[in-house]
């Protein structure tokens, strides 16, 4: 019988348990022996860990999803890259980026998320729209990608403990993100997410809010809202193993910066 995915799985056991205890009882205590977590890459600063990355979203989002033309260079990139902070999972046995995420910043007033592109008239004029806050506290995680096939490339039986730690991977790169959004003082994250997506973060504890209607791209998806330095501070139980880990790294400095509203 197959388990529950962690988005499913209830915490109702670990109710009393201190953070240091859920460490201990959550599978997550082990994710440093198999992978490591790298957050806050860019192009300038580490451009073969970049170049891995695309290579992973040219094999999911081009030769496995058909959501992208596959192109001979068998990398994926856009133009939102080059202000863009990523997030990678390398498996430390394989030596390979078997998952990925960005964050995509503004860094000028005219600058735009990805979603103000793709999705700006299905946005609602709401508290939660990207005008209403400076653009030097917004951005947006996009082009989660993670490799489902890359056990078949471990030349032997992986354990049973490397196994249980595979359904945490996309959770773990979702977190890493808005830990990297909080820290880098961009509280105000977007993203383009299914319905299923929205569901399962909510399910987990992420208080992500649709702020507008669906829009056609790469299937139907809403434009999201979520408050980053609000998760970060009140962290659901789900995550707490993951704020305990000592397999991340983060080559940034986080800038102080004064967070600034738009009037409407």
């Amino acid at each position: 019988m197959q388990s529950k995915s962690v988005w499913e799985q209830s915490s109702n056991k670990t109710k009393s348990a201190t953070v240091s205890d859920l460490f201990q009882l959550s599978p997550l205590h082990r994710f440093g022996r198999y992978f490591w977590v790298e957050s806050g890459v860019n192009h300038m600063m580490s451009p073969t860990k970049c170049d891995e990355i695309y290579r992973l979203r040219h094999k999911v989002y081009c030769e496995k999803m058909g959501y992208e033309p596959v192109n001979n260079t068998g990398i994926e990139t856009d133009d939102f890259d080059t202000r863009a902070h990523h997030v990678a999972i390398t498996h430390q046995k394989l030596g390979d980026v078997i998952g990925c995420t960005r964050v995509v910043n503004c860094y000028h007033q005219d600058d735009l998320l990805p979603m103000e592109v793709l999705a700006q008239n299905q946005l609602l004029d709401s508290d939660y729209h990207p005008e209403k806050f400076g653009r030097d506290n917004i951005c947006e995680i996009s082009r989660l990608a993670v490799d489902q096939e890359f056990k078949q490339n471990l030349h032997q039986e992986t354990s049973e403990q490397e196994q249980k730690l595979y359904p945490y991977i996309a959770l773990h790169l979702y977190y890493t993100s808005l830990k990297l959004a909080a820290e880098s003082n961009r509280p105000h994250v977007y993203l383009l997410s299914e319905s299923k997506l929205i569901r399962s973060m909510r399910l987990v504890g992420i208080n992500i809010i649709p702020i507008g209607d669906y829009v056609a791209h790469k299937g139907l998806r809403k434009p999201c809202y979520i408050n980053a330095q609000e998760f970060i501070d009140n962290l659901p139980r789900k995550f707490m193993p993951m704020s305990q880990n000592e397999y991340s790294r983060n080559p940034l400095t986080a800038a102080p910066r004064t967070l600034s509203v738009v009037n409407a």
